[in-house]
């Protein structure tokens, strides 16, 4: 009797450890478009509404990931387009996954980086670190939002303060992070882990 009351106590622990961790997450994912909001130089209903958006979230990352990573060289980039294009070169070929994920064969055919569009990106690189082609920025987060999507949110950043857009000679824009997400990802981030005490608990506030 002893050893299966010491299980459910077992059991129960892990579960309340486990709300816990959710608890922090939907704590960090609050006080993240919180933040932002808070943050952005332009307060629209139509700005608020997309910077509260799941692909605003995941746009931080990326540029989050960026740095700190440590990503700053065209050639680290470059290393990152071959294994960008691995992953969905293997999507294509898993049709099950490419269904939960709820992604076509053609959007993850145009999200590869080719003879055509490489070139163009780390030239990018080259003449403005951290500046990436907004058609470029899209085949980067292929797999989490469509371009129009990708569109909408750094046309939303840009009017936010959080990005800048430039049109090139070529009609191209080019957009380029202020670090503003990525500082305020982090910053949360670092909020939710320093919420978990060393038990797995939440620290009290």
């Amino acid at each position: 009797m002893n050893r299966v009351n010491q299980t459910e106590a077992t059991q129960s622990e892990q579960v309340e450890r486990d709300l816990a961790f959710l608890e922090c997450c939907r704590y960090m994912r609050r006080e993240f478009t919180d933040r932002i909001c808070d943050a952005s130089a332009l307060r629209t209903d139509k700005v608020l509404a997309i910077l509260r958006l799941e692909a605003t979230y995941q746009l931080a990352e990326f540029y989050y990931s960026l740095a700190a990573r440590e990503l700053r060289s065209a050639e680290q980039i470059a290393a990152l387009t071959d294994l960008h294009n691995d992953y969905i070169a293997g999507l294509t070929r898993d049709k099950n996954k490419m269904q939960r994920m709820g992604l076509a064969n053609e959007r993850l055919l145009d999200a590869i980086f080719t003879a055509d569009t490489l070139p163009r990106l780390l030239q990018n690189w080259r003449d403005k670190p951290g500046a990436i082609d907004q058609s470029n920025l899209a085949r980067f987060l292929a797999t989490v939002m469509s371009t129009e999507t990708c569109r909408k949110v750094v046309v939303a950043c840009g009017q936010a303060g959080f990005l800048t857009r430039d049109r090139t000679p070529y009609g191209t824009m080019l957009i380029s992070s202020c670090g503003v997400l990525e500082r305020i990802l982090s910053e949360c981030i670092r909020n939710a882990r320093a919420r978990l005490s060393p038990d797995g608990g939440t620290d009290a506030e």
